[in-house]
């Protein structure tokens, strides 16, 4: 019987995981779960048409924060583009350490990978926009020390 419930629970948290990757909006979360950081974009304060879904975890021993955007144009019939951008703060030196420019896709929908350097950074922050134009007046923190 026990192992028939553990069954069943890895099965509903595998079929949760995959309805938080390829669902195109949701209402704003972030928490951790298994070493994986899981979050989105849609938060107030975000730039209407852009939205984004993110998985991250650090890799302690490498000092890397392996991080997975992905970021929907949710207006694919206008001439914007959605992008995100990502930042890296070291709160040591008090400045951006990190920057990734800025990831975009137009009308439709892609998947970003990318690795950052944790050793100095003690933030990292995404925020979604439209390419060239503005950012969300809020961010998501996705990692901290």
């Amino acid at each position: 019987m026990k192992r028939r419930v553990v069954a069943v629970s890895t099965a509903a948290a595998a079929v949760a995981g995959l309805a938080i990757v390829n669902a195109p909006a949701a209402n704003a979360y972030a928490y951790w779960r298994n070493g994986y950081f899981y979050g989105d974009t849609s938060y107030r304060g975000n730039v209407p048409g852009s939205y984004a879904k993110l998985i991250g975890r650090r890799d302690v021993a490498r000092q890397i924060y392996y991080l997975t955007i992905h970021l929907y144009d949710q207006n694919p019939y206008d001439s914007q583009r959605a992008a995100v951008r990502i930042r890296g703060w070291d709160k040591h030196s008090r400045q951006w350490l990190f920057y990734e420019g800025y990831y975009m896709v137009y009308g439709g929908y892609d998947t970003i990978t990318t690795s950052i350097p944790t050793s100095a950074i003690d933030t990292i922050i995404v925020q979604d926009g439209i390419y060239g134009k503005t950012y969300g007046t809020n961010s998501i923190a996705v990692f901290r020390r």
